[in-house]
């Protein structure tokens, strides 16, 4: 052993009414970890490793819900996600990889993910903002050629606005029917 060195499993640092406020540790499988904890106990932060090789960090509220978590998985994809104030995670940027984009994603009733976009079908980027039922109101992307477009959405998902530019970099304003059909264009 070195000298000065002091070798334990857990350490856990109080205030003075004897509540933990810290801990460093190593949980049952062998993983480290670092937390802080509120004047009522409850974990507002937290970084570890688990035995795959990730590493994240999670902070929390005042109820003890996570609001925004940092992570590097053991796949080399990195991710930042934010919650609201129900947890649910409404915001989500990150990268696979492969160094691919994954910019937003949608939670079901539980706070599951059960649709990730990365990049669209063509391969280009699309950024989703998502309203409080999970449901993706407003995409701004990058058509195939490069063409920056921006999607106005219904609560059903459907498209009824999209303003951008086509691939000669001319101007694009549509406001489109319940079917699909454009209502009015520009020019």
């Amino acid at each position: 052993m070195k000298r000065g060195v002091v070798r334990a499993k857990g350490f856990e640092v109080v205030d003075d009414n004897g509540v933990v406020r810290a801990a460093v540790g190593v949980g049952s499988d062998g993983s480290p970890f670092f937390s802080l904890q509120d004047g009522d106990g409850r974990v507002r932060a937290r970084i570890g490793l688990n035995a795959d090789g990730s590493a994240g960090l999670a902070i929390g509220d005042s109820g003890g819900k996570v609001r925004a978590t940092l992570g590097l998985s053991s796949d080399g994809s990195a991710s930042l996600a934010l919650g609201d104030k129900n947890g649910k995670i409404r915001a989500k940027f990150g990268l696979v990889s492969e160094g691919a984009p994954t910019p937003g994603l949608r939670s079901k009733e539980d706070g599951g993910v059960s649709f990730v976009y990365s990049l669209a079908e063509q391969g280009s980027p699309t950024l989703g903002l998502y309203d409080e039922s999970g449901k993706v109101r407003l995409r701004l992307g990058l058509a195939s050629e490069g063409s920056p477009i921006l999607r106005l959405l219904t609560k059903d998902g459907e498209m009824r606005v999209l303003i951008g530019l086509d691939g000669d970099g001319e101007p694009v304003f549509r406001f489109v029917d319940e079917n699909g059909k454009p209502v009015w264009t520009a020019p």
